[in-house]
């Protein structure tokens, strides 16, 4: 993931408005033969980069900060999941938002089975292949519609800047800018067709990956 979130801010670092400083330090020196001067231009006093930590995060059931960025991600609770059976639906609602002060980012995001096929463990049918995914935002925007997870991946959309101080896990969550957060609805639909009725007491291990690059305002 290019520019992959991280919820914690640096500790001590500077404004990046301070960062068109420059620092002049100018001596001279006088010898017996001639005169002679020099100067220093220390580029950038408080360096050059972007100082912040760009990241997206999402709002947990709890109405705090999660950055989700671990590698095995964060277990999301779904109500009514231990109950799917073939011709039902359950869905959730996902709040992901722009944790960045200063740059925008461009968001999508996808389902993913987890290794590689959506099996829960040896031994334990795999309802993967029977199950069908949608997703749409607060607006009703599509994101997609009824596909199997290979091909459940939609954009987001462009998230703007944050505007103000990052906020770290756990920290209760406060609503930045219009624009700077999206709420994503998943519904996962499990299919009645022939072949299910083999599969009684079948689970799938999904997860949902949200995927941001920085852009510059």
């Amino acid at each position: 993931m290019t520019g992959r979130e991280r919820l914690r801010p640096r500790t001590g670092r500077r404004r990046l408005g301070a960062a068109t400083g420059v620092l002049l330090v100018a001596g001279t020196v006088v010898s017996s033969a001639s005169y002679s001067d020099e100067a220093t231009l220390g580029l950038a006093g408080a360096g050059i980069g972007f100082p912040h930590t760009f990241a997206i995060g999402v709002v947990a059931a709890d109405g705090t900060a999660e950055p989700a960025d671990a590698e095995a991600g964060v277990e999301w609770l779904v109500e009514g999941a231990g109950t799917l059976v073939p011709g039902r639906s359950v869905s959730t609602v996902v709040q992901v938002f722009n944790n960045t002060p200063t740059l925008d980012a461009d968001t999508v995001l996808e389902v993913v089975a987890r290794g590689g096929d959506g099996a829960v463990a040896e031994g334990i049918p795999n309802i993967t292949p029977h199950l069908r995914l949608s997703a749409q935002d607060q607006d009703g925007v599509v994101l997609f519609s009824d596909v199997p997870w290979e091909q459940a991946r939609g954009s987001v959309g462009r998230l703007v800047a944050r505007g103000s101080g990052s906020l770290a896990a756990g920290e209760p969550y406060t609503a930045g800018p219009a624009g700077s957060e999206r709420q994503i609805t998943l519904t996962i639909d499990y299919l009645d067709e022939p072949g299910v009725e083999a599969l009684n007491g079948g689970q799938a291990a999904l997860s949902l990956r949200i995927d941001a690059t920085s852009v510059t305002p």
